[in-house]
């Protein structure tokens, strides 16, 4: 019997497998299809999520299959690509550009855009690296049901017979076509706003394209009755781009006028009908239809407490921002730490610190699913409105708005300018917010209330709202450790780069400081900052984040959170330390 069993060999299940691995953990991953997704889906990957891939040791081939940073560092707006096309207006975004200081700052990893039919792939080589016969593919599970002492998980296998499989845990990574009703559990939020079309497909638009830095392109037709329902476009690789082998995304709302389905032909003509190149050869390789939603469900564990939902098993979270399965492959890094140490006795209330992980990851989730639909809506409420553009007009009165907007002599030329100008600022939610990308924390850890003395450093507004457009770095407890540069022995590494799977990590000034800590039952790694025999604090930015001139010392868990920051020479660390980890 398998410790523990992943439903779902998506990003997140397979992100799962290998932390597991990572952990020691024995374990089994199902997956109902044969091989990795064949439409495309995510692409953009968050520096927290890239921190991740480092951390499991497949940040590399990542970036080798990535495209390249200076094709991706912009966003544009087009009427279309056609002759008569024109672009409406380009930002900088991803990182790129203006913001790129400030996300070099932040992080020791970029901002990368792969799409996930390639990231995929990358992920599988490393879990089957690390557990070679625990990955059963073409293997579907139909039941989950859960008793006191394990879980049973009964599986249709490839030749159709079916096989009962126990574990201690399962966790349920299937994208939510069937765990939480399995367990029971409910959701809530918008579900079915939009009725969405996709296509994957071949053509060599890289030629035509009039900005090959420009990453998304958004269309905004006034015929079809604005951005939603004109659709967007980007570039699937494999990168770096070539017109032979180019492979590209189309996605848009349907059209009350299109057909229930769409056949080949029916999306060939959507995608020429955007665009305006009715000649344009393309090869279609997939056709996807799906619902927009923004949901997540009531609980992320189960009420017998021996099943987990991570990734969009807990939340479906709509594009517009990437910050989907972003937010799955952080959920597995927050709970695979907890399970493995559970699995091990090392804590003494083992229900309690597998608890943390829904009240520490479902706000997240709910605060992005807010988020990336207000982005959704922004593109009509903020780009649209600005041009004057809008489904309710006839394509008659859209097209006027739109001539004014490009009509220089127009008395309204001006102020539609503004107008989209300043629609940008609005939409930084969703193309520079690395606030909502890296500055993310969990309250429930700062139980001394630090963070209340001066509103986490920043990432919360005098206001009380969360700072979604700047990260603001933080020792405080419950904040992600930050990115700061260390050098020893001619060798320069990143603070993120001390993370352990096994073991928390102990920064500190001085040793005499944990020596408190030795009958410690969690495991740790002590590594010093002191510039003599330990680390070298290379920019002095360890001084200034851990906030006193004193002697200083942070306990941190192995997914780069903190729980502990103080003087243990002035102040006993034990209980506080007692209490977070019960």
């Amino acid at each position: 019997m398998p410790p523990v069993i992943i439903v779902g060999g998506g990003p997140v299940g397979l992100v799962s497998s290998i932390l597991l691995s990572l952990q020691e953990i024995p374990h089994v991953l199902f997956e109902r299809h044969p091989g990795t997704s064949i439409h495309p889906k995510a692409c953009g990957l968050n520096q927290r999520t890239m921190e991740i891939f480092r951390h499991i040791g497949v940040e590399d081939e990542v970036l080798r299959q990535s495209a390249p940073p200076e094709t991706v560092s912009h966003t544009a707006w087009y009427t279309s690509l056609g002759s008569h096309g024109q672009q409406i207006y380009c930002r900088n975004a991803w990182g790129g550009g203006e913001y790129r200081a400030r996300y070099e700052e932040a992080s020791p990893c970029s901002y990368r855009i792969l799409p996930q039919i390639r990231l995929e792939p990358i992920l599988l080589n490393r879990a089957r690296e690390l557990n070679p016969n625990g990955l059963k593919h073409s293997t579907e599970v139909l039941t989950v049901a859960e008793h006191s002492e394990k879980v049973i998980v009964t599986v249709r296998n490839e030749d159709g017979t079916h096989e009962d499989w126990e574990a201690e845990y399962v966790l349920g990574s299937d994208g939510g076509r069937m765990m939480a009703d399995q367990l029971g559990i409910a959701w809530e939020g918008e579900k079915d706003i939009f009725d969405m079309v996709s296509a994957h497909f071949h053509a060599p638009l890289s030629k035509i394209h009039p900005n090959p830095n420009a990453f998304i392109s958004w269309f905004i037709n006034p015929s079809l009755g604005g951005s939603i329902k004109s659709g967007y476009l980007y570039p699937l690789g494999p990168f770096p781009s070539n017109p032979s082998t180019e492979e590209w995304y189309f996605g848009c709302a349907m059209l009350p006028d299109d057909p229930q389905r769409f056949d080949t032909d029916a999306m060939i003509s959507r995608i020429r009908k955007t665009l305006d190149l009715p000649d344009l050869q393309i090869d279609l390789r997939s056709v996807s239809h799906w619902y927009v939603g923004s949901i997540v469900t009531e609980k992320f564990r189960s009420k017998g407490g021996r099943a987990f939902l991570v990734g969009d098993a807990a939340h479906r979270i709509p594009p517009w921002g990437a910050l989907g399965m972003n937010t799955g492959v952080q959920d597995a890094f927050n709970l695979i730490w907890k399970l493995a140490f559970t699995l091990r006795g090392t804590f003494q209330d083992n229900s309690s610190i597998l608890d943390s992980y829904e009240e520490e990851r479902r706000p997240i989730a709910k605060r992005v699913a807010y988020s990336s639909l207000f982005n959704l809506r922004s593109h009509g409420d903020a780009m649209d409105r600005a041009i004057g553009v809008s489904p309710e007009q006839s394509s008659a009165q859209n097209q006027l708005a739109m001539d004014a907007f490009f009509n220089k002599s127009h008395p309204e030329y001006a102020q539609k300018h503004r107008d989209v100008k300043r629609a940008q600022k609005t939409l930084d939610g969703e193309f520079c917010a690395l606030g909502t990308e890296m500055g993310w924390f969990y309250p429930s850890i700062d139980i001394k209330k630090e963070g209340d003395e001066n509103n986490h450093d920043g990432q919360i507004g005098p206001d009380g709202e969360f700072d979604i457009i700047h990260y603001h770095p933080s020792t405080i407890p419950g904040h992600h450790l930050p990115h700061f540069w260390l050098r020893r022995n001619n060798v320069t590494i990143s603070s993120r780069d001390l993370l352990q799977s096994q073991h928390f990590l102990l920064l500190a000034d001085s040793p005499v400081e944990w020596e408190c800590l030795k009958d410690f039952r969690v495991p740790y790694q002590l590594e010093l900052i002191d510039g003599k025999g330990g680390w070298e604090d290379v920019d002095g930015a360890w001084k200034k984040l851990k906030s006193t001139d004193e002697d200083c010392a942070i306990l941190v868990r192995p997914d780069g959170i903190i729980t502990y920051r103080d003087d243990p020479l002035l102040h006993d660390p034990m209980p506080e330390l007692e209490s977070i980890l019960a």
